[in-house]
């Protein structure tokens, strides 16, 4: 048996795009732009509650509700779930902190 080792997925609401991985957003873009939100509140946020991998297609309708110690954001209902395209790894603020990318 083969452990999934998918850390990255992808939460669609009508406006955006939510990246995470694992319970960490690392990035949200506009889905009418397709520009990276580098100053969103969900950013390095944690998500209180999130599907199990694989069962991804059951959170259709519900809310992501984002926690950190300084603000909460809650999303939009979910309507599209998935894995992200690799290139958009790139875009993570994970990297942006790191200095890899320009903010």
């Amino acid at each position: 048996m083969t452990s999934n080792r998918r850390r990255h997925r992808l939460f669609v609401t009508r406006h955006t795009e939510y990246h995470l991985r694992a319970d960490e957003c690392v990035g949200v873009r506009d889905r009418e732009t397709g520009q990276w939100v580098r100053n969103h509140a969900a950013l390095r946020l944690r998500a209180l509650r999130l599907p199990p991998l694989e069962h991804d297609h059951g959170w259709l309708g519900e809310r992501i509700q984002f926690w950190g110690n300084q603000t909460d954001v809650i999303t939009t209902p979910i309507v599209a779930v998935g894995r992200p395209a690799r290139d958009c790894l790139d875009h993570y603020v994970s990297l942006t902190q790191a200095g890899t990318i320009g903010a």
